[in-house]
């Protein structure tokens, strides 16, 4: 039964429940309705479903109004989203006006996995729901094939010529052994064919009539461009890219690239890999606002799992078909490895770090990464050059310099942007004395160390201590130094107390600084690089007979 035959039906009132197994009519709706949603999915013979709300048992039509339907519609969406697993077992969901007497016409459709309703699978035994046993449940798992991939359906349409050519010549150009079996030459059908994509959502997505829409804004951030755009393998071409660039420089005055160039590249087709397609073709956005990219997409709940974990490689993809496509003709990277790929490369060319945003949606919420370009910034080029002088791995000095940006975080939220093989390196550069940061756990934050703290605040590679830095560093390179090494002490030491760097002129500071103390009594040079402090009794020794020379009267005598 199609959509249009359901609501002639139910305008004529000659439904009825008992006389079909896969129809539910509600009069109302409540969340524990949402228990009949997974039994009906489950029910693999009776494909597809309907449930229709503001209708009898009987098929009487209620008669609610239209506010009625659009309230009622938004809570049963947000708990499908909140309760419905898999999501996309829920096809459609819409509000019907059958005559002046409004309804909300919901289909399902078993997605090739069991559906659950608030993490329970349940099934029909008469008029009643039940859940289902451990055992049934794996019954059902071994007859379904597995979620189904979208990408993989069965499509058929018209095409761009010139987006599946520039598509044949990537892959030919990375897989050199397909060019024996098909050529960028060959027609559009006969080539996706060939290839395993022909016919399939995957070709629609890219070259058919899924859109995309592209909006720009002016500096005061007013919109003066709003198209829609068919075909997405557009947002993967260089003319594409280009333009994006070449926009933003004009409207920033930042020389190119504006944005690091495989950061931008990877963003984009993330997006394009990633998109819940089942829902509104994705509903893909590029919001350019010349120093920033918005770029957001209609996605799963589950993806909140990804959402700014920058040095993880779990990875996980609704549109499998769509994806091995992309990675094959290197429009993305390896799997796992995109959000490394924004993250770094943004590092790297002294952009403001990438971050996502999850907005809570209609049935599925919406994804949104912003990408920073513009002008670079000299003091985080210095930072991570600073970062890499401490870690010569790359990754370990990524971390660390994230671990600065992010400094105003707790650090159990910063730990879900880590994971896997990440986190020994994340734990290592946390508790690291050399680091840019000290870790204070009893607050479960990150403080600066002073070399990193000056050069964030001030732009310099080091700073004179204040008169309180200098007493304190003092009272506390003493106190370690004579308790648990005999008071000696080299210029190394000392700065790494102090919290500073390893630079030139931390280095002269700390040198001028041991000076001005032997100077004083406090320390005595050992040898060329080593210090002891000179014991305190000593110093007070020393003071009081410099006190007492001061206090002896002097040879001439009065007159009288």
């Amino acid at each position: 039964m199609q959509l249009e035959e359901l609501l002639e039906l139910l305008r004529a009132e000659a439904l009825r429940e008992h006389r079909q197994s896969n129809l539910e009519l509600k009069e109302s709706w409540t969340r524990d309705h949402g228990r009949k949603l997974s039994a009906l999915a489950n029910r693999l013979e009776e494909q597809p479903a309907w449930v229709c709300v503001g209708v009898t048992d009987d098929g009487g039509l209620v008669g609610r109004d239209e506010t009625w339907a659009r309230a009622t519609e938004q809570i049963m969406s947000q708990q499908l989203n909140q309760y419905l697993d898999p999501s996309q077992a829920c096809t459609q969901i819409g509000c019907h006006d059958l005559d002046g007497r409004w309804v909300i016409v919901l289909a399902l459709q078993n997605p090739g996995a069991v559906v659950k309703w608030d993490a329970a699978a349940y099934k029909a035994v008469g008029t009643t729901m039940q859940v289902m046993t451990p055992a049934e449940v794996m019954e059902l798992t071994v007859r379904l094939p597995g979620l189904s991939d979208y990408s993989a359906q069965p499509w058929r349409g018209v095409m761009s010529p010139q987006h599946v050519e520039a598509f044949a010549d990537a892959l030919l150009r990375r897989r050199s052994d397909l060019g024996q079996q098909v050529s960028a030459g060959d027609g559009s059908a006969t080539f996706l064919q060939e290839i395993g994509i022909g016919d399939t959502n995957t070709s629609r997505i890219l070259f058919g009539d899924c859109t995309f829409r592209l909006v720009r804004y002016d500096p005061a951030e007013r919109p003066v461009e709003n198209r829609s755009v068919r075909g997405l393998f557009e947002l993967l071409t260089d003319g594409f890219l280009d333009d994006l660039q070449t926009w933003s420089a004009a409207q920033t005055g930042a020389p190119l690239p504006v944005y690091p160039p495989r950061a931008l590249r990877e963003a984009l087709a993330n997006a394009v890999a990633h998109a819940a397609y089942f829902e509104a073709d994705g509903d893909l956005i590029i919001e350019a606002f010349g120093d920033r990219l918005s770029i957001s997409n209609l996605c799963v709940r589950e993806s909140e799992y990804f959402a700014n974990r920058w040095f993880s490689r779990s990875h996980k993809t609704i549109n499998r078909l769509l994806m091995e496509s992309l990675r094959l003709s290197g429009h993305v990277d390896e799997l796992g490895l995109g959000k490394s790929v924004i993250f770094g490369e943004s590092l790297r060319n002294g952009k403001r770090p990438p971050q996502v945003v999850l907005e809570a949606g209609h049935r599925y919420d919406r994804w949104r990464l912003f990408l920073y370009g513009g002008h670079s910034d000299d003091t985080q080029l210095r930072l991570l050059q600073r970062c890499r002088q401490t870690y010569p791995e790359e990754r370990k000095a990524l971390i660390a310099n994230a671990l600065v940006l992010w400094r105003d975080r707790p650090v159990a939220e910063i730990r879900k942007f880590i994971d896997g093989e990440s986190l020994p390196v994340f734990a290592e550069v946390l508790t690291d004395l050399n680091g840019p940061i000290f870790y204070y756990r009893k607050e479960d934050r990150i403080v600066l160390r002073r070399w990193a703290a000056v050069l964030l605040g001030e732009g310099k590679d080091s700073k004179q201590l204040s008169i309180p830095e200098e007493e304190s560093l003092l009272a506390l390179a003493y106190e370690l130094r004579t308790k648990y090494h005999k008071g000696y002490v080299t210029p190394k030491e000392l700065r790494e107390l102090a919290g500073m760097g390893h630079t030139h002129s931390e280095g002269v500071l700390i040198s001028m600084l041991l000076h001005k103390w032997g100077q004083n009594g406090i320390v005595e040079r050992v040898k060329k690089g080593l210090y002891r402090f000179v014991p305190r009794e000593a110093q007070r020794s020393e003071l009081a007979r410099v006190l007492d020379a001061l206090k002896e009267p002097s040879g001439d005598k009065s007159p009288g």
